[in-house]
């Protein structure tokens, strides 16, 4: 009988070992260097409006025991968000801020997450206060990419706390900006 406990033990204790026992993590560095031009600025501004991003995404992937993403980091160090017009040679930068997004069980199809940004996510210089704080959303998991990283449709907002100017607000200060009027 002693023998059979003690080899039950050591069954049960390599199976124990065996078993993961915390979250795993991947890191991937995606590269932004995108610019397009904005047709809806454009025709509300009256000249040529592009958008550029530009930075170094690191993407920390978490996944729990069952190998599906629980949680992502986003973030982009020293990465900007430029607004310019061509036209008149002006332009502003402001930094792309971190997110965090948070799928509960995992992430598989049609599964939530919940996505929050925080800091400072709109600056025009002189125009409007900056757009700040914490923004957070609930979302639905509509697919994955090439590194398994899920992508996201926002769904509703969950949480706004901070400033945000209304769309009509940001659109005359960009336009402000962008013209010198």
């Amino acid at each position: 009988m002693r023998q059979l406990v003690a080899l039950l033990s050591i069954a049960v204790m390599a199976l124990l070992m065996a078993a993961p026992t915390t979250a795993t993590a991947r890191q991937f560095h995606i590269n932004i260097d995108d610019s397009f031009q904005s047709g809806f600025l454009s025709d509300a501004c009256g000249v040529d409006v592009f958008i550029d991003t530009d930075g170094d995404l690191q993407v920390t992937l978490v996944y729990n025991r069952a190998g599906l993403v629980a949680r992502e980091i986003d973030r982009a160090g020293g990465g900007t968000i430029t607004y310019r017009s061509p036209d008149t040679g002006n332009s502003f930068s402001f930094p792309i801020q971190p997110s965090q997004w948070d799928y509960g069980s995992g992430a598989v199809l049609g599964s939530s997450a919940i996505v929050s940004f925080t800091g400072l996510m709109g600056h025009i210089p002189g125009g409007i206060d900056s757009d700040a704080g914490l923004f957070r959303f609930l979302g639905t998991v509509e697919g994955f990419d090439e590194f398994g990283i899920p992508q996201v449709g926002f769904n509703e907002v969950i949480a706004d706390r901070g400033n945000r100017n209304s769309g009509e607000e940001v659109v005359a200060a960009i336009c402000a900006e962008l013209t010198g009027s």
